[in-house]
């Protein structure tokens, strides 16, 4: 199974290389146009990624979800060894813990991306002079 999977991944990656241009003969729309005229022939992955790491809310950014994202994941993979610790015979309820987290998290996510849409408050989490104070 796995040697089909394998090959079949491998077919795909080759025609991705044999098939795919790096751009098409023509933009697609007068920005792109636009954006291969100002492009400089000298830009590279690695100074995207250095000038991504220069700009402070990025790395708040990346810092906040990584700590966000590894509490989670922590939390996560103790949660049924804390409960069974204190509460033996409830697996059960450890599962349903874990799944109230997770809606919470959906919902907390949800409810939150509206209230910023409506009240369009988002301008100033992002707003660099408001950042730290």
């Amino acid at each position: 199974m796995f040697y089909i999977i394998g090959g079949v991944a491998t077919l795909l990656f080759i025609l991705v290389i044999i098939v795919f241009k790096e751009k098409p003969k023509h933009p697609p729309s007068r920005a792109q146009s636009l954006s291969y005229a100002l492009a400089s022939p000298d830009a590279s992955y690695l100074s995207s990624i250095i000038r991504l790491f220069k700009n402070l809310n990025f790395v708040l950014l990346v810092i906040t979800y990584g700590l966000n994202a590894g509490a989670f994941y922590a939390l996560s993979t103790l949660l049924n060894r804390m409960v069974i610790l204190h509460y033996p015979g409830e697996e059960v309820n450890a599962g349903r813990i874990g799944l109230t987290i997770v809606i919470a998290g959906m919902l907390g996510a949800v409810i939150s991306g509206v209230w910023l849409d409506r009240s369009k408050t988002y301008k100033n989490l992002c707003h660099p002079n408001r950042l730290i104070q």
